[in-house]
């Protein structure tokens, strides 16, 4: 079935729920309305009845996105910032990926923001835990993270955009605007 990521502009402020329904519902193909949510482990988001459908939520800005498979996903949709993220990089980021931005560049803390969120919305223990007892540069360069037990794909999007899908396997992607 893949794994497919429906997007849409959104106010910042109402209609979350309702785009999810509507991305769930086209993915199951029924109507949204029939749709029943809960929570799961760590207060993570699921859909009641349903351990063969999985979500991830995420916004940035003015745009929405919502992934949804067959399989466990944690989906995370980042503008890239202009500043470089130094601070915060060495504040909340494990020491290899600090290590990696010495080496690359602190402009790339937007991109690598975007994987470690992905990933801790795929483990479903959010940022309550921190960012750094993992790190995802292995992620970053080859796709897969083994250390992680996880694919890490970054989804070509819009410009100035980071979008990465977390999953555990490679994953058909299809995106699709609501």
């Amino acid at each position: 079935m893949g794994i497919t990521i429906f997007w849409s502009e959104w106010d910042g402020k109402s209609g979350s729920h309702d785009l999810l329904r509507r991305a769930v519902g086209e993915f199951l193909h029924c109507r949204p309305e029939a749709l029943v949510f809960g929570q799961g482990e760590h207060g993570r988001p699921e859909l009641a009845g349903r351990e063969d459908v999985d979500f991830s939520i995420s916004h940035s800005e003015k745009l929405w996105a919502c992934a949804v498979g067959s399989c466990r996903v944690g989906l995370d949709l980042q503008k890239e910032y202009e500043k470089n993220g130094e601070k915060l990089a060495r504040r909340f980021f494990h020491p290899q990926e600090i290590a990696w931005m010495e080496a690359h560049g602190f402009g790339h803390f937007s991109r690598i923001w975007t994987y470690k969120e992905s990933y801790v919305k795929y483990t479903g223990t959010g940022l309550s835990s921190g960012l750094d007892y993992f790190s995802v540069i292995q992620g970053l360069q080859a796709g897969e993270n083994e250390s992680l037990g996880v694919v890490q794909q970054e989804i070509p999007f819009l410009e100035s955009y980071w979008m990465v899908l977390t999953s555990a396997g490679r994953q058909e992607v299809t995106l699709r605007h609501l």
